[in-house]
């Protein structure tokens, strides 16, 4: 009978829940705002985009850009409830419900594209810029069928 050894390395540091927890919450704070409000936000423009851009450092550093793909999904299940909320708020209760549905389900496609785009560009570019985790090991054994060292 003959066996199969394999090593791999895990490469990825530790577990980003809380940190795209936090973001989601913040995120859900920041487009309440732009939605519930008349006037101008840029602040909250700002805000949205820092607060997304440290995200896309702290998952560039701890090696999880990947997932940059499930923390728009992730803001989307913290932000729907504010967002439809912050709709009617704006717009008062029937039109409210129309607009937040039009937000919550054709708007956020628009929103997810740009964290999307926001978090993998920059946590790609620290992933690159911060370089390798550490020295390989580059002693690789190959045994063939028989069991023979190759």
């Amino acid at each position: 009978m003959n066996s199969v050894f394999v090593q791999a390395h895990r490469r990825a540091r530790g577990n980003v829940t809380a940190p795209m927890m936090a973001w989601a919450l913040v995120m859900a704070v920041v487009i309440f705002m732009i939605e519930a409000s008349h006037g101008g936000h840029h602040g909250a423009y700002w805000v949205g985009f820092g607060v997304t851009a440290l995200l896309g450092v702290y998952l560039g550093l701890r090696r999880r850009v990947a997932a940059a793909f499930i923390a728009p999904l992730v803001s989307w299940t913290v932000a729907w409830a504010p967002l439809w909320i912050a709709a009617m708020v704006r717009d008062g209760f029937a039109k409210g419900l129309a607009v937040g549905l039009f937000w919550i389900t054709i708007g956020w496609l628009f929103i997810a594209m740009l964290e999307f785009g926001c978090l993998i560009v920059v946590g790609s570019l620290v992933r690159v810029l911060r370089g390798s985790s550490g020295p390989r090991d580059d002693k690789v054994v190959v045994f063939n069928p028989g069991g023979e060292r190759v």
